[in-house]
């Protein structure tokens, strides 16, 4: 028995798909293979489901959903849109958002990610409740690519094809100048359309509806060509401004050691091994020197790409190696002092890599907050460069949350972590 995802009763468990069954049947390339993020490799060969789904829910309302999704499939989505097409889609607004919400639960579950917010929808998808008026749908699309190795391009009709955009994915995004903890961000891209949900958090304590006006700021100020799926049933379907080629190749960006784009044999055994601490050592030679160039290149290569970022994260530990036989403690050593300083000018991601159970973040936080030891053996730290760290530490994992997509569970998980170590530096004496 177990708790059902969708109705909360506890009832025997059934595979629910997160790309639905039929589309495996319809794929029109089955030797390709589907991608999931958290399996080993991320290439996978089955079809991706997740098992917390009664069989009531399984087979009445999430059913008729991935039904309807069918019937849009080959009436419309099937059909790809080039740069001079003319096209209207036609479509149930109330099934096509708890469609595509299903897909963005389903999907957040199987990844832990943002199952705060998608998970408030579930009454929703159900059809037991009303789809709430904030929440916004927006359609772009991708053309199949034309043109040669040096030279590609959103095809017309009658182009030349290299490349067709036949897949079915379900991703996160985020708007470039829009950042919230109160809103999920979800793109479903089935061929050449690609459907963006913009989902905010519907509690009782959310401040979601406060940014309305930003984020219709935010999504006019983007560059993607993306339009209002409103009301109406029936739309004019957006010109591509891209190709499925170079539409494909933000992808392979973002997981660059998936596809053996990037070598690093360091960077790889660590993604490869996943539970294990990564202990950077800085060396003492490297201080007296005050070199951070080495240290500096391990670090930015954790914020490489989104693969990185989300592999290593909170598996870092740093430790610094040549004073054991200085009765100082690090932060009475001022050339170590003067290199986290530096270091920290350069770089101040620490809280995402930050492993919960080591204290690095820590005895950093203490060195860059200028120590006095009083007599009593405590150590106190000056209260506004305390601030000032934190705050800038806070951001700066926003920023990566922002940049990278990475989820709000994340977000807390690390931000309360990091808080309570932090505290604890401040309170303890080293």
């Amino acid at each position: 028995m177990a708790i059902c995802a969708y109705c909360g009763n506890d009832k025997p468990a059934t595979r629910e798909h997160i790309i639905p069954s039929w589309y495996y049947k319809y794929d029109p390339s089955p030797n390709d293979v589907g991608f999931n993020e958290r399996a080993k490799g991320k290439i996978v060969k089955t079809e991706l489901a997740i098992r917390d789904v009664c069989e009531g829910c399984n087979s009445g309302a999430l059913s008729d959903l991935d039904s309807y999704g069918r019937d849009l499939f080959f009436s419309s989505l099937v059909n790809y849109v080039y740069v001079d097409s003319k096209t209207e889609l036609s479509y149930d607004y109330s099934l096509l958002v708890r469609w595509l919400l299903k897909i963005s639960y389903n999907s957040a579950r199987a990844h832990n990610s943002d199952t705060e917010i998608l998970g408030q929808y579930k009454n929703v998808v159900l059809g037991n409740q009303a789809i709430p008026e904030h929440l916004i749908l927006r359609l772009r699309t991708i053309a199949p690519t034309t043109g040669g190795v040096y030279d590609i391009a959103p095809a017309k009709k009658q182009s030349p094809i290299v490349d067709h955009p036949d897949w079915f994915r379900v991703g996160v995004f985020r708007p470039r100048s829009f950042d919230s903890m109160y809103w999920s961000f979800r793109q479903i891209t089935i061929n050449s359309y690609s459907f963006l949900l913009f989902v905010p958090d519907i509690s009782e304590s959310s401040e979601a509806i406060e940014d309305i006006v930003s984020i219709r700021r935010a999504i006019d100020q983007e560059a993607d060509e993306s339009i209002l799926v409103d009301h109406s049933g029936s739309m004019a379907v957006p010109e591509p401004i891209t190709s499925s080629i170079n539409y494909n190749l933000t992808h392979l960006g973002n997981f660059p050691f998936t596809y053996d784009l990037v070598e690093s044999d360091t960077i790889k055994a660590a993604l490869e091994e996943k539970d294990r601490l990564i202990n950077y050592w800085i060396d003492r030679s490297d201080i007296e020197a005050q070199t951070i160039g080495d240290t500096l290149s391990f670090l930015n290569d954790l914020v490489s790409s989104r693969e990185v970022c989300m592999g290593l994260a909170e598996r870092l530990e740093i430790s610094i190696h040549g004073y054991n036989d200085d009765p100082r403690e690090l932060y009475e050593i001022p050339e170590v002092v003067s290199f986290l300083q530096a270091l920290d000018r350069e770089w101040s991601y620490w809280m995402l890599f930050q492993h919960p159970e080591c204290r690095w973040i820590q005895m950093l936080f203490v060195c860059l907050s200028n120590p006095v030891k009083t007599e009593a053996g405590r150590v106190e730290l000056d209260p506004e460069l305390m601030r000032h760290h934190m705050d800038r530490w806070f951001t700066s994992l926003n920023e990566l949350s922002h940049q990278f997509a990475i989820s709000l569970t994340v977000n807390k998980r690390v931000s309360l972590k990091a808080a309570e170590i932090l505290m604890k530096g401040s309170e303890d004496s080293l």
